[in-house]
């Protein structure tokens, strides 16, 4: 386990609670994106809550309705929602068909909510994945990109249970550093670790028994 992540990931532990295992990763090629329906809504920067506090009152009220701009309630905006998503899914296809399936189950599964919860997060293409005695949970860095410090948040957690096994570098794949991880409602997703050595130790101690 890398020192840094192991650190980040320790500083979200409850009282009492043992880090079994963290490892950062980053999505496999060809998971798909949740559609910005099922997203929660972006959180404001500072700048955004004082200029809207500043702002007449009916402007205030539009803004913190997102606008006729929100897909989940403007039928135009919707379209071209899908309209711009559409290449995302050809991209997709092609790396199915160049690395093999990297994901099963639909968003209402496992899998299906711990990628609407982190892209809900709106966080940095690489997390950390951390299992401890008790709990699985993801985090991401959310800092703005001028910021050169990492502020990470967690954006999943569910119990050990709910995971029922991580595959590292299964057969029939090209990817170095990819980890299977399997849920117990039987989703599954894709992921890569960061520094592709890790994959293998990561899987062993985070399944093993404890």
């Amino acid at each position: 386990m890398n020192q840094t992540v192991r650190i980040q990931a320790e500083r979200f532990l409850h009282p009492g609670e043992r880090l079994i295992a963290a490892c950062s990763y980053e999505l496999g090629p060809g998971v798909p994106h949740p559609p910005e329906a099922l997203l929660a809504p972006p959180e404001p920067s500072a700048l955004a809550r004082e200029l809207t506090a500043r702002a007449p009152r009916p402007l205030r009220q539009l803004l913190r309705a997102g606008g006729v701009l929100d897909p989940r309630q403007s039928g135009p905006a919707a379209v071209a929602d899908a309209i711009d998503r559409a290449p995302d899914a050809v991209d997709r296809l092609g790396a199915r068909l160049m690395h093999g399936k990297s994901m099963e189950g639909d968003w209402r599964s496992t899998a299906g909510r711990f990628l609407i919860s982190r892209a809900s997060a709106r966080g940095s293409v690489t997390g950390v994945l951390a299992v401890t005695d008790r709990r699985w949970f993801g985090l991401t860095d959310v800092s703005p990109l001028w910021r050169t410090t990492p502020a990470l948040k967690q954006y999943w957690e569910a119990p050990r249970q709910a995971v029922a096994a991580v595959r590292a570098n299964p057969t029939g794949v090209l990817q170095k550093g990819r980890m299977d991880i399997a849920f117990a409602d039987g989703s599954w997703l894709a992921v890569l670790a960061t520094h592709p050595p890790h994959a293998t130790a990561f899987a062993t101690a985070s399944c093993g028994p404890h």
